[in-house]
C-alpha cells in the first residue's frame, strides 16, 4: 500500500499583517487564498472565491465574526458554511454550501497554511520575533532557497538576526516573510531590521541574475 506524501506548511504572512476584523490577499503556489480573522482572534485561510459567483473573497468584509461576499452578500461562518443569503432572508441553506477552506496555525508571529491537512505533520515552531515586513523577490524559491543558504527542508531560516521565511507565490516570485530576534528594540530597531531584508532582496535579485 503506498504512503501519501507528507503534506508541508507553508508561511504565508506576518500575523501582525491580518488583525481582527480584516482581509487578506495572498498567493500560495499560484493559488489565491484570502485570510481573514473573525472577532474571536481566529485566523481562517479559504480559497479566494465565492461559491456563488467566484467573486474575490478578499474584497468582502468580516462583521459578527463571518465573512461576507461583497457581490451579493453570502455569508460564512468561520467553519466556512454559508450561513445567510440576504436575496433569501428566510431561506435555511443548505449545509453543503461552504467556502473551500485550508487548516490555518499560528506560531512565532507568522500565519502558516496547508493545503492537504489530513497528510500533514505538525506545523514548524519558530522562535519569538517581532514582525518586521513582508516582501516579493521576482525569482523562484529554489533560486532564493540557494542563495539564502535556505535547505528545501527547513521552513525557517536564520540570519543576521533575522528569521526569515519563504513561500512559493507564483512559478517566479517568492515572498519572503521577515521577524527580528530583537524583541527589546523599539522603531528605531525595527526600521533597520527592514531595511536589512529589502537589502536581501536587492542582492538576491541582482546575484541570481548575474548568474543566470
Amino acid at each position: 500500500m503506498n504512503e501519501q506524501p507528507v503534506m508541508p506548511w507553508h508561511p504565508v504572512a506576518l500575523s501582525a499583517d491580518v488583525p481582527i476584523g480584516v482581509t487578506r490577499s495572498v498567493t500560495l503556489e499560484n493559488r489565491e487564498i484570502v485570510l481573514w480573522r473573525g472577532g474571536d482572534g481566529a485566523i481562517h485561510a479559504w480559497d479566494d472565491r465565492c461559491p456563488h459567483r467566484g467573486m474575490r473573497l478578499s474584497y468582502g468584509f468580516v462583521r459578527n465574526g463571518s465573512l461576507n461576499c461583497l457581490y451579493h452578500g453570502w455569508e460564512y461562518e468561520g467553519s466556512s458554511r454559508c450561513v445567510r443569503i440576504p436575496a433569501h432572508p428566510d431561506l435555511e441553506v443548505p449545509k453543503t454550501i461552504r467556502a473551500t477552506a485550508f487548516e490555518a496555525r499560528e506560531a512565532g508571529g507568522l500565519i502558516w497554511m496547508t493545503l492537504d491537512s489530513a497528510n500533514a505533520a505538525e506545523p514548524p515552531t519558530s522562535p519569538d520575533a517581532v514582525p518586521l515586513i513582508t516582501t516579493a523577490i521576482n525569482r523562484p524559491i529554489d533560486e532564493v532557497r540557494g542563495f539564502l543558504g535556505h535547505e528545501a527542508s527547513a521552513a525557517l531560516v536564520i540570519r543576521d538576526g533575522l528569521v526569515l521565511a519563504l513561500d512559493q507565490a507564483t512559478d517566479d516570485k517568492t515572498m519572503l516573510h521577515s521577524l527580528s530576534l530583537d524583541t527589546s528594540g523599539g522603531p528605531a530597531s525595527r526600521r533597520a531590521g527592514a531595511a536589512k531584508v529589502r537589502e536581501l532582496r536587492r542582492q538576491a535579485e541582482a546575484l541570481i541574475r548575474e548568474a543566470a
